[in-house]
């Protein structure tokens, strides 16, 4: 769902929070994947 809409110069933006987390436990979810991610990053 386009949640914001904006022109910047020539350029239309338009905000989507269709893929967004909503619930805390998607939050959560969200976070914990990251921080594996940047450790896998961090420590290769």
């Amino acid at each position: 769902m386009i949640v914001k809409e904006f022109n910047l110069g020539n350029t239309k933006i338009e905000v989507d929070n269709t893929y967004l987390a909503k619930t805390e436990e998607e939050k959560q979810d969200v976070y914990k994947r990251f921080n594996k991610i940047a450790c896998e990053i961090l420590y290769k």
